[in-house]
């Protein structure tokens, strides 16, 4: 690793934190998180599903609670790269770096596979690949462009995923036919044809997909070094995303299962949400939503794209990597004020990755429980340190991190105990993070006394 040339441009400061939560939104995608994780959850769990979100999404709104003090410590374009690298110094930073550069290809590429398979189901005759290219080409082309012009169409689309989810609340609240206790007190779910309750292991594990539905309110963090007053805003808006994210993904869903006569019918369906929407304002309004839901999958490809592009920038700029690689990622374009080469590296690489399919796609990235487990051990190193908590500070110290902790093992056992997806992701994750500690323990240790990280000494 070497030192890269001082970028002749630096990010644009010019996002107020509407922005900055419009581009995070955009990025966790409430509409994805409700239509598509959500139909996962109740095919899993059954009426179950709205305690899962009850439960994960105020533990979700708890956890970014640490985003918000070691991000506020360090707001840097690198999401929590700088924080970690801060705190936990890379020994811990750079095997980070090295698992998210697959993930954030991962999970690209099956945003990309995704919206062509929602789109086929609304055109069938649609070729599925050519599709996917398609959109992932369209919104890299979105994705380059000066940050407020991306916050604009971001918002635009944002406003079409609230009346789609709009839509949903509308006709939940108009037909109540349990009460919530009812249904938090008696879920049931659809076993062989019979309806039984679920038990206390199946809605454990549908409680931590819970809490990674509801998450997201990191994604603010890659955008943190073109915010206006980044240190001192950055914590409050990641912290009231945390809670606003977390009422418009569980909302929906428990409201929903509140109004539905029978359970076992939404619960046959092979789209829940979408039977329910036919059942209850018919198949035009259904179709209407759908194409609002696939708006809401390309938006968030395109914040997703605008979100690693500057992670991999940032890494590149801060001499991460090898001299060429630095020079060719580490720089922005001069007109855009974007990082133009890292969005397309990044679009041609998950193209790449999506050949691969969804389902080898979802083996990767579906074991993902270092963030939870390194922020909340950066948290106590920040606040052991005094280096975090002026411009914002997570109160109940230390129960945060240490519920970040308890969530991180609970996680863990969640993915062990899933042997088609989450074990051997789990498994891959965790060789690639050691390998990569191994290879920075022997080969990089002088080396990276000369990272440069921006994150931590922008104001």
């Amino acid at each position: 690793m070497h030192e890269v040339d001082t970028a002749p441009v630096s990010l644009h400061r010019v996002l107020g934190p509407l922005g900055v939560l419009f581009l995070t939104f955009s990025a966790l995608s409430p509409v994805f998180s409700v239509y598509i994780s959500g139909d996962v959850v109740l095919h899993m769990a059954g009426t179950g599903a709205a305690i899962a979100f009850l439960v994960g999404g105020i533990a979700a709104a708890i956890l970014a609670l640490l985003y918000a003090e070691v991000g506020a410590a360090f707001p840097g374009a690198g999401g929590v790269y700088p924080s970690l690298n801060a705190l936990l110094g890379p020994f811990m930073s750079f095997p980070y770096i090295v698992m998210m550069l697959p993930i954030s290809l991962g999970q690209i590429a099956f945003a990309a596979l995704g919206l062509a398979d929602y789109v086929r189901v609304l055109a069938p005759a649609a070729p599925y690949l050519p599709l996917a290219f398609a959109s992932l080409a369209a919104a890299t082309f979105i994705a380059v462009l000066n940050i407020r012009h991306g916050a604009v169409v971001t918002g635009i689309f944002l406003a079409v995923e609230a009346v789609a989810l709009a839509i949903l609340v509308g006709l939940a609240i108009a037909h109540p036919v349990r009460s919530l206790p009812e249904l938090l007190a008696h879920p049931v779910n659809l076993d062989h044809g019979a309806m039984k309750p679920p038990s206390i292991f199946i809605l454990g594990l549908a409680t931590v997909s819970g809490v990674w539905t509801c998450g997201g309110a990191s994604w603010a963090l890659y955008f943190a070094e073109e915010m206006t007053e980044a240190r001192r805003k950055i914590g409050r808006v990641i912290a009231w995303t945390g809670v606003i994210a977390s009422l418009t993904i569980a909302a929906p869903m428990i409201l929903m299962l509140m109004s539905v006569p029978d359970p076992r019918t939404i619960l046959a369906a092979e789209a829940p949400f979408a039977a329910f929407l036919k059942e209850r304002a018919g198949p035009a309004v259904a179709a209407l939503v759908s194409v609002g839901v696939a708006g809401a999958i390309f938006n968030s490809m395109v914040a997703s794209i605008m979100a690693f592009s500057r992670y991999l920038y940032a890494t590149g700029r801060d001499g991460v990597w090898p001299a060429a690689i630095n020079r060719l990622v580490g720089v922005l374009n001069s007109r855009l004020r974007s990082p133009l080469n890292a969005c397309l590296i990044l679009a041609v690489a998950s193209g790449f990755m999506a050949l691969a399919g969804e389902r080898a796609i979802l083996v990767l990235i579906s074991g993902n429980v270092a963030d939870y487990l390194l922020i909340s051990l950066a948290l106590f190193v920040g606040r052991r340190r005094g280096l975090t908590g002026q411009d914002y500070r997570a109160p109940l110290h230390p129960l945060v991190p240490i519920f970040g902790l308890a969530v991180t093992a609970l996680s863990i056992v969640a993915d062990w105990l899933d042997p088609d997806a989450g074990r051997p992701s789990i498994i891959i994750l965790i060789s690639l993070f050691l390998g990569a500690l191994a290879y920075y323990h022997f080969r990089l240790r002088q080396a990276a006394k000369a990272w440069r990280i921006g994150g931590a000494e922008i104001a």
